[in-house]
């Protein structure tokens, strides 16, 4: 391949990877999400063992993935994202509201499709990009590369959350339709479905982008089962270089304990707005003015990994999600948004961390297998969490009493406020076992490839 062939892949290459992440990651139904399962008909503990399905999803599928994509091509896994993407968002759209059982198997379904999608995009597409810049001699772009795509990135979330909680605001929608002059009747179940049919666009942009990805030509991998062979062979591989190499194995540990915490928060996000008694319509302005951070906090990332090691890092990280989740567990009304913009600087600083360290570390050939195994493990332990919550709530329910509350709302509000106060408590467990099995495996966290 020519050299100007190679800088003509990864330009499209970088141009697709913004594309794909931007479509793919920034959902229209986020900023309502554990709303919109609610409303549909479906109770917090069925919230979380669904939660539950997703990550057992990737974690049965990441790897296998994975291997895949290092074998048979990375695009090829990016074009299946697209395809699952497309389907999990018309399950939603055919499932009834308020459908009882089959309510339930219809979003089981859902969260399988996602966790599909989830499982074939992860690292397949940072390892398509990142293999590109390489074979044009422009490896040492990628920081900054990273950088922008998490920028904007940062600035389609600031565009779905705003849109997503405005199309989901009743009251907000009929001042919309008055404005142009139509008077309408529209009640909170009429756009339960509208954030979905929003995301369902998506699904085809990044599925259309999917196809746009080019990388060099491979050679014929031959039968089936000697291609799924050869992705057996590189998972153990892959598996085998994670377990000697101190780098990889402290970042798989840290992003364990970080991940399922933060992401566990942040599907509870729009119930916690509402415990803190802040209107629907503003929660689009939250996970807008959130997403916003991203156009600075990446930036913070870069310059404390060119000026830090991994481990000053990641204690300053774990330092901010303590403290957020801490605060949180008070749910101050309007002010308990303060801890959760800590929550979100983690999330970004994690993000960031991770996907540079990792990249920069990993052998060309297993990148993708490699960048698998860290959605394995975020997995199995927001797999675990999820079905934990589900197991809390229904613990917190056992010691309450009903007839102590107003109402179910109020009582629902205080048996999730419970709740809250569990998370900063098991998170600084989770951190011990992190410094705990570094130690005992490598005696610490070292910067390097070495074994």
């Amino acid at each position: 391949m020519s050299k100007a062939e190679a800088e003509r892949i990864a330009d499209g290459n970088v141009r697709c990877f913004t594309l794909f992440r931007v479509f793919f990651t920034a959902r229209f139904y986020y900023p309502v999400y554990a709303l919109l399962f609610l409303d549909f008909g479906l109770t917090l503990e069925q919230f979380g063992i669904l939660n539950g399905i997703w990550a057992v999803t990737i974690v049965l599928s990441e790897v296998p993935s994975g291997a895949l994509g290092d074998t048979i091509g990375r695009r090829t896994l990016l074009i299946v994202a697209g395809i699952c993407m497309v389907v999990e968002m018309g399950v939603l759209l055919f499932a009834p509201i308020g459908g009882g059982a089959l309510l339930f198997w219809l979003f089981a379904v859902n969260r399988i499709v996602s966790g599909l999608a989830e499982a074939a995009a992860s690292g397949a597409d940072e390892a398509i990009t990142f293999d590109a810049l390489q074979a044009a001699d422009r490896a040492g772009e990628w920081g900054r590369v990273l950088e922008r795509v998490q920028r904007d990135t940062s600035l389609a979330f600031f565009v779905a959350m705003l849109t997503g909680a405005a199309v989901y605001d009743p009251q907000l929608m009929r001042t919309a339709f008055e404005w142009f002059g139509i008077d309408a009747t529209i009640r909170q179940e009429d756009l339960v479905k509208l954030p979905i049919a929003l995301t369902l666009i998506s699904g085809i942009v990044v599925l259309l982008t999917a196809l746009r990805f080019r990388e060099p030509p491979k050679a014929k991998e031959g039968a089936v089962l000697e291609t799924l062979r050869r992705s057996w062979r590189q998972t153990f591989s892959a598996a085998r270089w994670i377990w000697l190499t101190p780098l990889p194995f402290g970042i798989i540990l840290a992003v364990m304990a970080l991940d399922n915490v933060i992401r566990q928060f942040l599907t509870l996000a729009s119930e916690y707005w509402k415990v803190i008694e802040l209107p629907i319509a503003s929660y689009g302005v939250i996970g807008s003015g959130m997403a916003l951070l991203g156009l600075f906090v990446p930036r913070i990332a870069r310059e404390m990994a060119e000026r830090q090691s991994p481990l000053r890092n990641f204690v300053a990280t774990f330092l901010c999600v303590f403290l957020g989740l801490l605060g949180l567990g008070f749910a101050i009304p309007y002010w308990g948004i303060l801890p959760a913009v800590l929550i979100y600087v983690g999330m970004g600083l994690t993000n960031y961390f991770v996907s540079r360290y990792m990249n920069e570390a990993a052998p060309s050939e297993q990148r993708a297998t490699v960048l698998s195994f860290r959605g394995l493990s975020t997995n199995v332990a927001y797999g675990t969490v999820s079905l934990l919550y589900s197991a809390l709530i229904a613990g917190i329910k056992l010691g309450a009493d009903r007839d102590d509350y107003s109402s179910d709302q109020a009582y629902q509000e205080a048996v999730f406020v419970d709740s809250l106060a569990w998370f900063p408590w098991y998170f600084l467990v989770a951190v011990g076992l992190v410094f705990l099995l570094q130690w005992l495996r490598f005696g610490g966290l070292k910067r390097g490839n070495e074994g």
